[in-house]
């Protein structure tokens, strides 16, 4: 009796667990890493301070290798825009890009797969997702926003002698919209 009770015990802990932790499809994977952004304000570009819109960072293979899949079938995710130009300043690659909207805060996300391609050219695949939180305004906003690399790749070699190709998920080509070349 004892043993058919740790039984159904260990059973119900494992159901709630395994259920806790199901997704649905459409929200991230349990395995998700977001990382703080906080230190992507305030850089130096050109002796002045200036500031710029923070992207959200996450590392999740199975969330970028999704939307990627979409990306190439012609399935967008997120809200469109334009990128204008990237450059890179030290550890941070900002990204000046033109969007609708103007009445609501907009919201990027730049998602890793966490893998670093080494055979030449050495390169990461970023793919940056736009959120207009439903801004149904019509004003062309331009506006720069920051990927703080040490915080996404954190602080080895690869980080800058690699190139990074950045991809948006409007964009089924097998071509980035923006590659930002490696420093060496």
């Amino acid at each position: 009796m004892k043993r058919r009770l740790y039984t159904i015990i260990i059973s119900c802990f494992t159901l709630f667990f395994s259920y806790s932790c199901s997704s649905d499809g459409d929200s991230e994977s349990v395995d998700s890493i977001y990382l703080d952004y906080s230190s992507n304000n305030d850089i130096k570009a050109d002796g002045d301070s200036e500031e710029f819109l923070r992207a959200k960072l996450r590392i999740n293979k199975d969330v970028f290798n999704d939307l990627n899949e979409k990306r190439i079938k012609n399935i967008s995710k997120g809200d469109t825009y334009s990128i204008n130009y990237v450059k890179r300043e030290g550890d941070f690659i900002q990204v000046n890009l033109s969007y609708s909207g103007g009445c609501k805060n907009h919201d990027f996300e730049v998602i890793w797969d966490g893998v670093v391609y080494t055979d030449e050219p050495c390169h990461m695949n970023l793919m940056l997702v736009h959120d207009a939180n439903d801004d149904l305004c019509e004003a062309y906003i331009t506006e720069t926003i920051v990927i703080n690399l040490e915080a996404l790749i954190g602080d080895v070699d690869y980080k800058d002698t690699c190139s990074y190709n950045i991809f948006s998920t409007y964009n089924s080509g097998e071509n980035a919209d923006a590659i930002v070349k490696g420093m060496n």
